[in-house]
């Protein structure tokens, strides 16, 4: 394997500089960065991050479990967290289990980024639960980033889910719906889409409106609870169906579409997250999540915490996002 020491004799400088240049403090002359750049480059050198850890008080990495990133909210949320990391001149590690693997599996995850010495860890995923994370508090600091957070030692950044399953069942009940079915996944499958479909289903309830609560449990099967709600449709009990997902809702789309369903003719639609591209073509009344405002700051946060662990009293810091009209939102029939 390539060393420092080998770098530091291509570029003609000593190895105490090679570390420099390669961590960005102190600044180093451009000429000299050039030459260990290129000697970098030439050799292939790769920087070991356990042993610079090792070699450091504290660490720059930062590590990022995230879930399924084909789910673009998760996937802008991981891109906006990058690009917040390397402002605050941090170094990112992300781990993504696979989509059907649940907590256990983000757990052995998360132990193996402790193993590469870590700073901070950033959790965003609805699937592990905050007492799971329990054992890591006391380790590395731990900022729960976009996921609903109330455990009184993790600090937490998120979406204001309540809020949101709020101002969704209002525009649905504006409308002059009086019947509305509402998809509710388990908790231990998404803690934010449980937290969603709850809020809009109790907001609904509280303004007298019959909710058919269809709830699923049903881990890794987004299609899981939409074949009850086109009964629904299709029997008339139901006039709008609210997803706690974009993603949900086009799928429910797509069936309503194959079973000769009108929307918003026969049944309106809302989904939730506004980040998938196109949906304004598509026409999909739902709400828009402030992903920038939540990864950046996550990482403040975090790195206060990593500057100072002891110091930042714990926080549950919610963001609320916007209502996207769309043309699946009509009046009732």
């Amino acid at each position: 394997m390539v060393r420092m020491e080998d770098v530091a004799r291509a570029a003609n400088v000593s190895r105490a500089t090679v570390s420099r240049v390669l961590v960005g403090t102190p600044p180093v002359a451009e000429a000299t960065r050039e030459k260990v750049f290129r000697a970098v480059r030439e050799l292939g050198y790769v920087p070991n991050a356990m042993a610079q850890g090792l070699s450091k008080r504290s660490s720059d990495l930062v590590g990022l479990l995230v879930r399924d990133p084909r789910n673009p909210a998760y996937g802008l949320l991981h891109s906006l967290v990058q690009v917040a990391v390397s402002s605050h001149g941090l170094e990112l590690i992300t781990a993504v289990p696979h989509w059907k693997e649940g907590a256990e599996d983000e757990l052995a995850a998360l132990r193996r980024m402790l193993g590469l010495r870590v700073g901070g860890l950033l959790v965003s995923t609805g699937v592990i639960r905050a007492t799971d994370l329990e054992p890591f508090l006391d380790s590395v600091p731990v900022v729960s980033v976009g996921r609903v957070e109330d455990h009184p030692r993790i600090h937490g950044v998120s979406y204001n889910e309540d809020v949101h399953g709020a101002m969704l069942a209002d525009k649905v009940a504006s409308a002059g719906h009086r019947s509305v079915a509402v998809l509710i996944p388990a908790a231990w499958v998404s803690t934010a889409e449980n937290r969603r479909g709850l809020s809009m289903a109790v907001h609904l309830e509280g303004r007298g409106l019959d909710v058919h609560r269809v709830e699923t449990n049903a881990f890794g099967q987004p299609e899981a609870g939409i074949a009850r709600i086109l009964d629904l449709a299709r029997d008339g009990r139901a006039t709008a169906a609210m997803f706690p997902s974009d993603n949900k809702a086009l799928i429910f789309l797509r069936a309503a579409h194959g079973a000769g369903l009108a929307v918003p003719g026969d049944i309106s639609v809302t989904g939730c997250d506004g980040i998938i591209q196109g949906l304004d073509l598509v026409g999909l009344a739902t709400l828009r999540i402030p992903v920038e405002q939540v990864a950046a700051r996550g990482i403040e946060v975090l790195e206060r915490l990593m500057s100072d662990p002891g110091g930042t009293e714990v926080r549950h810091e919610k963001f609320t996002g916007e209502f996207v009209p769309g043309a699946t939102l009509g009046p009732a029939a």
